[in-house]
This record gives C-alpha cells, sequence and structure tokens, in this order.
C-alpha cells in the first residue's frame, strides 16, 4: 500500500507497505513464506491486521506460478474501519505449453462495513464515509474496490482486492479539497511463462560442403598484336644517274662479245667449224641424189 494525504500542510494519512504478494522469481526456484503477521510500520491514520497465511512463488522449466493467501484481513483509515475480509486469495499459473491463468477469490468482504461482492475486471464497488480530520469540514473518505485478473500469451496477474483511497472536505474558508490519497492492494500474485528449452545444435559428422562457386573465367589473355606490315617508307630518292651514254657498247646476253674470256671464243669456233661440216654433207648428198635420177 502507499498512502499519504496532509492537509494544511499537515500529514494526516502515511502508510506504505506490501501486503501479501509474489512474484515468480526470475532467477528459477520457489520463494516461500508463511504465517506473517499484517503491521504497516510508521503508518499515519492507517492501521492493518491480519495473517498472511502463504506467499509463494516458482518458476522451474516446465511452469512458472505463484500464490498469494490472507486471512482476518482489517484495514482502518482515519479512526474508521474500511476494509475486512475473511480470506483473500490470488493466484497465478503460466505453463511453458498451455494458457497461462490468473484467480482471485474473496470471501466475507466488507467495505466500510457493508457486504461487498467484486467481479474481476470492472468498475467494481464505490462507497463513502464521513471522517474527522483536523482543519477541514465536512470531510469524506471515498473508496473504490475493484479485482484485476489479466493474461496475455505469456504472463498472468492477480489481485484479489484494489482499494483505491480519495479524501475530500472544505478548508477554512470554504474552499472544497479533493486529494487522492492513494492505494492498498490485498493479495496479488504474477508470473511469467517459462522460455522453451533450446535444442542443442547437432554438430554435422562431415563437414558442410562449400556452396560450389563458378569459378570467374581467367581474363583472355591478350591476343597477339595484330602484324603489320609497315609500308615500306619510300626511299630517299636516289639521284638519278646522268643520262651521258656509256662508251662502251651494250652487251646482248645471248651473243658472244669478241674480248670475253677464251672458253667463249673455243665454243664459237666449235660451233662454226660443226655448221661447215653440216653443210658439206647436205650439198654432197643432194649431187649424188641428182646423179642417180639423171642416170
Amino acid at each position: 500500500m502507499d498512502l499519504s494525504a496532509s492537509v494544511l500542510g499537515v500529514p494526516v494519512i502515511t502508510a506504505n507497505a506490501t501486503i501479501g504478494s509474489a512474484t515468480a522469481p526470475p532467477g528459477g526456484g520457489t520463494d516461500t513464506t508463511t504465517g506473517l503477521a499484517v503491521t504497516i510500520p510508521g503508518a499515519v491514520g492507517v492501521t492493518a491486521s491480519g495473517t498472511v497465511l502463504e506467499v509463494s512463488a516458482t518458476r522451474g522449466p516446465t511452469a512458472s506460478s505463484a500464490n498469494s493467501d490472507i486471512a482476518e484481513l482489517a484495514l482502518g483509515i482515519l479512526g474508521i474501519p474500511v476494509v475486512a475480509a475473511d480470506l483473500i486469495t490470488a493466484e497465478v499459473n503460466c505453463p511453458q505449453s498451455g494458457t497461462p491463468t490468473a484467480d482471485t477469490n474473496v470471501v466475507g468482504l466488507t467495505l466500510f462495513g457493508a457486504p461487498a461482492v467484486l467481479v474481476p475486471n470492472t468498475p467494481g464497488v464505490t462507497a463513502s464515509a464521513a471522517v474527522v480530520v483536523p482543519g477541514l469540514t465536512e470531510a469524506s473518505l471515498t473508496v473504490t474496490l475493484t479485482a484485476v485478473e489479466e493474461t496475455t500469451a505469456d504472463t498472468a496477474a492477480a489481485v484479489a482486492v484494489l482499494a483505491t483511497v480519495r479524501l475530500t472536505g472544505s478548508v477554512v474558508g470554504g474552499q472544497v479539497i479533493d486529494i487522492p490519497v492513494g492505494t492498498v492492494i490485498l493479495a496479488e500474485a504474477n508470473c511469467e511463462r517459462p522460455l522453451a528449452p533450446t535444442s542443442p545444435t547437432a554438430t554435422p559428422t562431415q563437414p558442410s560442403a562449400s556452396p560450389t562457386e563458378t569459378p570467374t573465367a581467367s581474363p583472355t589473355q591478350p591476343s597477339a598484336s595484330p602484324t603489320v606490315t609497315p609500308t615500306a617508307s619510300p626511299s630517299p630518292t636516289q639521284p638519278t644517274q646522268s643520262p651521258t651514254a656509256s662508251p662502251y657498247p651494250t652487251r646482248h646476253p645471248h651473243l658472244p662479245v669478241t674480248g670475253d674470256s677464251g672458253s667463249s671464243l673455243w665454243w664459237t669456233l666449235g660451233l662454226g667449224t660443226g655448221m661447215v661440216t653440216l653443210g658439206t654433207g647436205a650439198v654432197l648428198a643432194v649431187r649424188r641424189s641428182r646423179r642417180m635420177t639423171g642416170a
């Protein structure tokens, strides 16, 4: 609970305490407390009594759960009884596989001495009662009681009794004041679904084949530079020979020329002799033929 109110600078209500709250431990395991007396140390204008029968919370690999049970609770503010109940319980369960649940139950609940029935997740029940507060006239305490049962895909929360308190009245001079005093939670439980166990990653027997990569074609070797037949550079113009005629007669390539080597001279003489002999033979043959004809 967290209650606080001041009138003309003077605290009239002060209370800060937890009455029956259980939350599944984040690190796993179980936390349990039983048989605690309800007390509010250092409170001003607030009294409380009763017994916390059990506050327990468990978190394991397959489920998370919590519950809170309070018996014979009596809460008074500014000298009047406000909330009382024979038994107040809140319970939640968050299985690793399944739907989280939240449940509340209140037996013998009264508000300002009048019986009250709470339906979870509704506006609840509201009542007011006159109180005496120094410095206020027509002071009144207004209290609203609700119950909460909430679940999500992974969590659950339950509050058996949530009391919201307001103080109203008029100060000297007629100014009306409305002070939100605070809230009181009676029997609360919360849980969260355990994470699914992580399957160990199997070590492959054979190393996975690396994805085949198509080798990049080696760059084509540069083709041989095309042979360029250099264009013959025009030779520098040879100096033109003087047209003066040679003093020697031009030699014919097929006729022996007097003055050539001695072998050429003898070859010429032999050729001439052969021709004379052949001619003589031919003349004699003709003469013989005529003689024979004449005879």
